[in-house]
């Protein structure tokens, strides 16, 4: 019962609506550009550890006979 008449107080309800407003703004003016080319996304996966299946070699000793 105290939590709920901790979220009924108007100035905490008031201090999130104006956090909320404040941020939006700020967002606003805020612009998010993604502009890689196709070889620059590669050099970073690759970076991070990225290969092709080709270029691993596979060694698949279950039912070959010698």
């Amino acid at each position: 019962m105290l939590l709920i008449d901790f979220f009924s107080d108007r100035k905490l309800l008031i201090g999130i609506g104006i956090g909320i407003v404040a941020a939006t703004f700020v967002m606003l003016g805020t612009k998010v550009s993604y502009q890689m080319s196709r070889a620059q996304i590669e050099d970073k996966a690759r970076g991070m550890g990225m290969i092709y299946p080709q270029e691993v070699k596979v060694i698949n000793d279950k039912g070959v006979s010698k």
